[in-house]
Order: C-alpha cells, then structure tokens, then sequence
C-alpha cells in the first residue's frame, strides 16, 4: 500500500493551517475581523503564544492584516506564498526562539557563575553600559544585549557554549516572523523595563552565586515572553498598561 513519510508539524503551524483552511473555505470571509487571539487560544487548546505566533505566519503569508487598535482581519482567501508555514519559509517561531534560549542560557549562566572571572564581569558591565546608551539613543540596535548574553557564555569558557549561544542570537535576525512581531512592540517601553534584569543577573555572577544567576537568567526570559505577548496585543487595541511605564521608568533611573 502507499505511504506518506511522516511529519511532525510545529504547533503553531498547525494552528496556521487550521485557520488557512477556515480562510479559505469561506468560514472568515474577505474582510471579516478574527476571534480575538485569547479565545482562539481557548477553543484550540493552546496557548496565546502558539496562536500569537500562527497570525504571524498568517500575516506574513498574506492572509490577515492587523489593523492598530481594530484588530485581525482577513485580507485574502488565498496566501500569498505557497500557503505552508514551513521553517524555510517563515523560519523559526520567536517564542520557540525564546524555549530554546531559556532552556541554554541558564544553564549557561549557572555554569559560568562558576567559572567567572573580574575581567568577564568587566566586559559584562561593558555591555551593559552599551544597552543604556542604546536606550537613550532609541534602540535601533541590540548590540549591547548581545553582547551581555554572549558574554556570559564567554565567562564558561566553553567554546560549544559560545558558539551555541551566538547562534540562538543569530536565529532572530534570520528569522521574519520575529521581525515581524517587533514591528509591533514599542522598543522604548520594552527594552528599558528589561534592564533591571540584567543588572540581576550581573549581580549574581558577582556573587558567584550560581542558583541566583539561573534564576535570574530564567526570570528574564521569562519577561520577554510575557512582555512581547502583552506589548503586541496592547500594539492591537491601542493601549499600553502603566506597569509597562512604570518599570522602564525604574529601569532606566538605576
């Protein structure tokens, strides 16, 4: 009998294609504003980061158009691309990203707690220094927090964890559905509000406290992911919830 080889889709592409085919077969007609992502989450079982991550595959392949402050709506009943969510289409999911990142990086961070030395928290707070004149000068780069990241790999002394930390950092430039979340994320609330998180984390390389450095390494990663989902769906209806104000505030006054 005829077989097919077997393939493990991604979550969120099958999301992707699920709602493509509810596109296509007219269910959400040409202009007709989405369910909102919270309960396309709910009836799918999944969660807001898969289904955060689908629309963007959505969008990219032309099928949905975000309106600021309006919503999701459908722009095409037919992608503009060959109508897949392939990796070698749209690359890497930016929350799988940030999976693979917190599973390494604090590990990373455990180990080089261990291992650090004066001049790897100099080069540390080097890049630290970097990320606050980028601040001022409104983020156009991220060299700063590369660096700081890649710094901390640095300090294990384990060239496989250098080169597995740069390539991670690496795979956001590559990737277009995580440049097309940060078009919707305000850099400026963003970013200053994550500063105070690598100063914890510094302070506990300082220490050479290794459980305090994981964790706070875990801590961070967890905020970014927390913070792309509520900026980017603050981007959608308009709003940006004080917290957000008060811990960039808090950030940059360190």
């Amino acid at each position: 009998m005829p077989v097919e080889m077997i393939q493990t889709k991604r979550l969120f592409q099958q999301v992707y294609e699920q709602l493509a085919g509810l596109i296509a077969g007219g269910e959400f007609p040409l202009g007709e504003r989405l369910p909102a992502e919270r309960d396309l989450a709910r009836q799918l079982g999944v969660s807001r980061a898969t289904v955060r991550e689908a629309m963007i595959a959505l969008e990219l392949s032309g099928l949905v158009e975000v309106r600021v402050g309006a919503g999701i709506f459908v722009a095409r009943d037919k992608p503009l691309t060959r109508g897949s969510a392939d990796e070698e289409e749209i690359g890497l999911g930016p929350f799988e990203i940030l999976e693979a990142r917190r599973t390494i990086e604090c590990a990373v961070a455990y180990f080089a707690a261990q291992q650090i030395q004066d001049s790897d928290i100099a080069e540390l707070e080097a890049a630290l220094a970097v990320m606050e004149e980028e601040h001022r000068t409104g983020f156009k780069t991220e060299n700063g927090d590369r660096s700081f990241h890649v710094g901390i790999a640095r300090a294990t002394r384990n060239s496989a964890l250098v080169r597995t930390v740069e390539s991670l950092w690496d795979l956001k430039y590559r990737a277009p559905m995580w440049a097309k979340l940060h078009e919707r994320v305000r850099a400026a609330l963003l970013r200053p509000a994550l500063l105070s998180d690598h100063w914890q984390i510094l302070e506990a390389l300082r220490r050479r406290d290794p459980v305090a450095a994981r964790d706070a390494m875990d801590a961070h990663l967890v905020q970014v992911a927390e913070d792309l989902l509520r900026i980017s769906e603050a981007e959608f209806i308009g709003e940006v919830a004080d917290e957000d104000r008060q811990r960039g505030r808090r950030a940059v006054g360190r």
